[in-house]
């Protein structure tokens, strides 16, 4: 469904998933762009929330591989081929999470572009359930 926002409120939602795929980083811009929108708009600040709580859920999956990753080194001095096999697999599940974490902002990024709402999985409707504020759709001033 095309929606009708304004070009500045548009923007700035566009920057959230912007500055979500960039990792660590991106918790800081939204975190400004949250405490800067928090009177202005409900919709910019519910996309500056997503971002924010998309790149920690990110970040958990990279603590988790990094996790992986030392148990790997710990296997490898027990067993080599063991541990190399470990380490390559869990390389290759880092950097698959890591292709799609950024698809997915990208594909925020066109939807917002569109004119179209974007809420990531599960992180939208979760966020949307806890404040009965967002507004589902647009509304005109």
């Amino acid at each position: 469904m095309i929606r009708s926002w304004r070009d500045e409120e548009r923007g700035f939602m566009l920057l959230a998933h912007l500055f979500a795929a960039i990792p660590l980083w991106g918790i800081l811009f939204n975190g400004i762009l949250w405490l800067s929108f928090q009177q202005k708009s409900r919709k910019v600040v519910f996309h500056a929330h997503q971002g924010i709580f998309f790149q920690v859920v990110f970040l958990a999956m990279l603590l988790v591989g990094l996790i992986v990753f030392l148990f790997t080194h710990l296997v490898g001095v027990i067993n080599k081929t063991l541990g190399s096999l470990l380490g390559f697999g869990n390389w290759v599940i880092l950097i698959a999470i890591f292709i799609i974490y950024e698809l997915t902002c990208l594909y925020a990024i066109w939807n917002i572009l569109q004119g179209r709402e974007f809420e990531y999985p599960f992180i939208g409707a979760k966020l949307r359930e806890n404040d009965h504020d967002i507004p589902y759709e647009d509304t005109e001033e």
